[in-house]
C-alpha cells in the first residue's frame, strides 16, 4: 500500500473512471508514469545533445525550454547539499562555456542554485514551482521528473552517454 495521498488520489480516480480495481488501476498508472518517464528522458538527452560536443557547451539556446534542458544538465555540476564558493561555481562552468558568469545567473534565475551575501551558493533544496512562472508552460517534462528525485537523493546524476 502507497503512502503518497496524491497517488492514491489518483488511482481512486482512475478507478471511478474506468470500474478497475485498485490493482489494476495503480499499475496502470505506474505503467504510465514509468512511459512518461522515459519519454522526458529522450527529450531531455536529444535536446541536450544538440548543444554540447565532447563535454564542451557549444552554443547556449535562445528558446526557453530548450535552455532550461540545458541549465538541468548543468544541475549535474553541483553535488546535492553541498556548499560551493563563487570561485568553484565559476570554474565548474567555465570548463564548459567562457560567459560563465551567464551560465550562474541563469541557473540561479531558474531556481536550481541558490545564494547568500557572503557569496555561497548551493543547490536548491526543492524544484521550483513553475506554476508561479512564465516558465510553466515551457518547462521541460524532465524537470518535474528528474530532478525532485535527483534533490531529495533518489536519483542519479544524467549522463549523455547513458
Amino acid at each position: 500500500m502507497t503512502s503518497q495521498k496524491n497517488f492514491k488520489a489518483l488511482v481512486r480516480q482512475r478507478m471511478a473512471d474506468t470500474g478497475q480495481n485498485y490493482t489494476a488501476a495503480r499499475a496502470q498508472l505506474l505503467e504510465e508514469y514509468a512511459q512518461q518517464a522515459v519519454a522526458a528522458e529522450n527529450e531531455h538527452r536529444t535536446v541536450v545533445s544538440r548543444f554540447f560536443t565532447d563535454g564542451a557547451l557549444t552554443t547556449f539556446p535562445s528558446k526557453r525550454k530548450a535552455r532550461a534542458h540545458v541549465l538541468l544538465y548543468l544541475v549535474n555540476l553541483f553535488d546535492v547539499g553541498a556548499t560551493y564558493s563563487e570561485k568553484d561555481v565559476n570554474e565548474k562552468l567555465r570548463a564548459l562555456w567562457s560567459d560563465f558568469a551567464y551560465l550562474r545567473r541563469e541557473l540561479i534565475d531558474y531556481g536550481y542554485l541558490q545564494r547568500d551575501n557572503a557569496g555561497s551558493y548551493w543547490l536548491t533544496n526543492v524544484a521550483p514551482n513553475r506554476w508561479e512562472t512564465v516558465l510553466h508552460a515551457e518547462a521541460p517534462e524532465w524537470e518535474a521528473l528528474w530532478l525532485p528525485a535527483y534533490l531529495n537523493g533518489q536519483a542519479q546524476k544524467f549522463s549523455l552517454n547513458s
